[in-house]
């Protein structure tokens, strides 16, 4: 699989993240190429192509936003209210990870989209 392949695969798999759910960049880079060590490819896109939809949705593997998050007009604290607005809770600065969806659900939401 080249990387316009792996870039395609993400950007889809970036539209499928149940609204009230979090991924990681990780989970989400796995569940959409079948490899690890995609997550800093799934990070630059959700930064920087606007064809990555729900970027507030993927966060770190612990579930905090990464301090340099921009995007819907604000900063991590926009990320923050965003997901909160669809029911995510936060504790202790994290992401609830009981929201959280692996790499396994994210293949699944792709083959039946």
């Amino acid at each position: 699989m080249d990387s316009s392949e792996r870039r395609d695969l993400i950007l889809r798999a970036s539209r499928v993240i149940p609204e009230g759910f979090w991924t990681s960049y990780g989970e989400l880079g796995a569940g959409a190429t079948g490899r690890h060590g995609t997550h800093r490819l799934v990070a630059r896109l959700a930064a920087q192509n606007p064809a990555f939809e729900n970027a507030w949705r993927v966060l770190h593997a612990d579930g905090s936003i990464a301090e340099g998050w921009r995007g819907h007009g604000g900063g991590p604290e926009r990320c923050r209210a965003l997901l909160e607005a669809e029911g995510v809770r936060f504790i202790n600065g994290r992401a609830d990870p009981a929201k959280k969806i692996l790499s396994e659900e994210i293949e699944l939401l792709l083959a039946s989209s």
